[in-house]
């Protein structure tokens, strides 16, 4: 295969900016060994691998790997990860959560993998921004849900291609959090100017949060749901974590 054919193959499958904002992170920490899941293309594993990591890549769809570098393991988020307990100093899971059946078993399974004290970068649709709260509210999903048309036609029927849950940032940290992990940081992709119409909204959701017991403001998660990162951030969330346990 020619360099020019295998360039164009090895593409993100995410966004451009989460790449960038986790490339960015992670160019502050330590080398050590990483594992790259979903990995889809192998794009940004070969990006972390040229930075000085030693990077493990995995994947549902292993014949998408375009990395020429690196190879790819088959491996299942539903089911258990083909690695040995407290191998990895870093796990990247960027737009995979999603796509899984059972995104708990997927952290379980982090966790399980996951040196203590290392770190995992995460993203997910942010489906608690003011625009998909708003959609909500109109058409009763966060997301457009794809047909059975679709997914036969289209993706051949394999679920692993479509978002199959709406997981979101309050039950994910539950989900993180009952797994050993702690978060350090939330970041956004990229602002998105057209929702500034909507800050008075905003502002309306934070004077009525102002008046709720601190106790629901705990079990809403609201000081955290209401922080910019998430209610006024982009299409795409970012997490990072740390095993404590």
């Amino acid at each position: 295969m020619g360099g020019e054919e295998i360039s164009s193959r090895l593409i993100p499958l995410t966004r451009k900016e989460v790449h960038e904002k986790v490339v960015q992170m992670l160019s502050m920490e330590e080398k050590g060994k990483l594992l790259d899941v979903p990995t889809g293309t192998g794009s940004l594993a070969s990006r972390l691998q040229k930075m000085g990591f030693a990077v493990s890549c995995c994947d549902i769809q292993p014949s998408f790997f375009a990395a020429e570098d690196l190879t790819v393991q088959f491996g299942d988020m539903n089911k258990k990860l083909p690695y040995k307990a407290a191998c990895f100093d870093y796990i990247v899971c960027l737009d995979g959560l999603e796509h899984a059946e059972n995104p708990f078993n997927a952290i379980r399974e982090f966790g399980r993998i996951l040196k203590r004290g290392g770190k995992i970068f995460l993203s997910i649709p942010n489906f608690l921004n003011i625009e998909r709260r708003l959609r909500f509210v109109l058409t009763g999903t966060f997301s457009k849900i794809p047909t059975v048309d679709t997914l036969r036609n289209i993706w051949k029927g394999e679920l692993s291609m479509v978002h199959l849950n709406s997981l979101g940032y309050p039950l994910l940290k539950f989900i993180m959090e009952h797994n050993g992990f702690r978060i350090l940081r939330l970041e956004k992709d990229r602002k998105k100017p057209k929702m500034n119409w909507m800050r008075p909204i905003v502002w309306i959701i934070r004077l009525y949060a102002l008046f709720v017991s601190r106790k629901r403001r705990e079990l809403y998660r609201l000081d955290e749901t209401l922080m910019d990162e998430i209610i006024m951030g982009g299409n795409t969330l970012i997490i990072v974590g740390e095993k404590i346990v």
